[in-house]
């Protein structure tokens, strides 16, 4: 299944998922800021657009026999049902940047030897952002990025995308 048809079953869900997505994202913040920043008024997601992020583990994943087909392994064990992503203005120079998005696992398969994870959220449109993830028990991952945001025009309740290919080699 290509990308755009993974894209085309998510925007389906989005309506039904919006207010749970919007809920977790106040959660989620409150849960993350540190206790200085309490006090500080709820972010603004009036600019926000529907955002997918779609994760290709390359590595570090192991199969499973449920819906799911995949999930992550190693320090990607926080990607699988139950987790959140965690989207951050993207900085090559700091991996500490303010969140702007929190997000929810969608689901996972095996495609073509690799896991591919799908996450739903709300977000700014930025040019990049840093990725994290965080699984139902509170562990989470390395931050990643910064990873690009892409325009999405074609898929009907999703505005863009972020792609995040991990256990990739560099190219020389």
């Amino acid at each position: 299944m290509s990308a755009n048809n993974k894209l085309r079953r998510a925007a389906q869900h989005l309506r039904r998922r919006h207010m749970l997505v919007r809920a977790a994202i106040a959660v989620a913040l409150l849960i993350l800021t540190p206790i200085a920043q309490a006090s500080a008024a709820p972010p603004e997601v009036a600019g926000n657009v529907s955002t997918a992020v779609y994760v290709v583990m390359h590595k570090s994943f192991t199969t499973t026999v449920d819906a799911d087909q995949c999930l992550g392994a190693g320090d990607l064990a926080t990607i699988r049902r139950g987790s959140w992503v965690f989207l951050s203005e993207g900085s090559p120079e700091s991996s500490e940047t303010p969140k702007v998005a929190v997000g929810q696992h969608y689901r996972s398969r095996l495609s073509g030897g690799k896991c591919e994870a799908l996450y739903i959220t709300s977000a700014p449109v930025l040019p990049v952002f840093n990725v994290q993830f965080a699984g139902a028990q509170g562990e989470v991952s390395p931050t990643f990025g910064p990873v690009a945001s892409q325009p999405v025009t074609d898929q009907p309740g999703i505005q863009q995308v972020i792609r995040v290919d991990l256990g990739v080699e560099p190219q020389p």
